[in-house]
C-alpha cells in the first residue's frame, strides 16, 4: 500500500515518516525543499513542489491508496491568506481526478464536530489561538469546513499542544465534552494514531480529538 504524505518536514514529519516505514508502506512526501528529506532519499518517493503546484500536488497523490497530511498554518511560509486551505483543495481535486478517496487531515479544536459537547479546556484553546494567531485560526476552520464537505472518506485528528517524544501505548481519542482529553499529545502518538486512520472505518466522516493519556 502506498500512502501520500503532506507536511513531512514540519517537527512531525520525521515521525510520521518513520511509522509508515515500520508498518512498510511505500511512501511519497511533498515538500517545498528536497533537502530536508535527504536521509529518507532511496527510501521513500520525494516530490518537490509548493501547495499551488497542481501538477506537484498530483505526482505525489498518483498511485496512493490514501493521503495523510499533516499541513498546519505554522508550517506555511507565505502571505497568502488560508495557504493551507488552498493547498488541500488542491489536493482534494488530485484525489477526486485519480480517485483516491481516504484522507486524514490533522486539525485542532478549532474545528468543531456535531458529536462534541462543551468542553471548558477546548475552548480555552480555541479562545487563545483566536486571539494570538487569527489567521492560523481562521485557516484551520476553513480547512475544516473544506474537507468535511468534499464527499471524500475523510477524518479529521484534532490535536492539542504538542511534544517530542515516542509512542507509548497510543493516545486517549473521542469527541470534546465526553472523552477525558489532556492538553498535550507526543508527535509519536500523533504519528501511530494517524496511520492507524488509513485503514479503520471507525472516524470517517468525523473529527475526533486525541491527547495523550493523563
Amino acid at each position: 500500500m502506498k500512502i501520500a504524505l503532506f507536511g513531512a518536514t514540519g517537527p512531525t514529519g520525521k515521525y510520521i515518516i518513520e511509522e509508515g516505514l515500520r508498518r512498510g508502506y511505500a511512501l511519497s512526501a511533498y515538500t517545498r525543499d528536497a533537502t530536508k528529506l535527504a536521509e529518507y532519499a532511496g527510501r521513500i518517493e520525494i516530490v518537490t513542489g509548493d501547495l499551488k503546484d497542481r501538477d506537484a500536488i498530483r505526482r505525489n497523490i498518483a498511485g496512493s491508496d490514501a493521503v495523510i497530511s499533516a499541513l498546519g498554518p505554522n508550517g506555511a511560509k507565505t502571505q497568502e491568506t488560508l495557504p493551507i486551505m488552498n493547498g488541500l483543495r488542491n489536493a482534494i481535486s488530485a484525489m477526486d481526478e485519480l480517485g483516491v478517496r481516504r484522507l486524514v487531515q490533522v486539525s485542532t479544536a478549532s474545528h468543531r464536530d456535531p458529536q462534541d459537547c462543551f468542553d471548558l479546556k477546548a475552548k480555552a484553546m480555541v479562545m487563545l489561538i483566536k486571539l494570538i494567531a487569527r489567521s492560523a485560526y481562521d485557516d484551520i476552520k476553513a480547512t475544516g469546513q473544506l474537507i468535511s464537505g468534499s464527499g471524500l472518506d475523510w477524518t479529521l485528528v484534532r490535536l492539542p499542544f504538542l511534544k517530542e517524544g515516542p509512542a507509548n501505548g497510543g493516545p486517549a481519542v473521542g469527541f470534546y465534552g465526553k472523552a477525558k482529553l489532556g492538553m498535550k499529545l507526543s508527535r509519536g502518538n500523533l504519528a501511530k494514531f494517524l496511520f492507524g486512520q488509513v485503514s479503520s472505518r471507525e472516524f470517517v466522516w468525523a473529527a475526533p480529538g486525541i491527547a495523550d493519556h493523563s
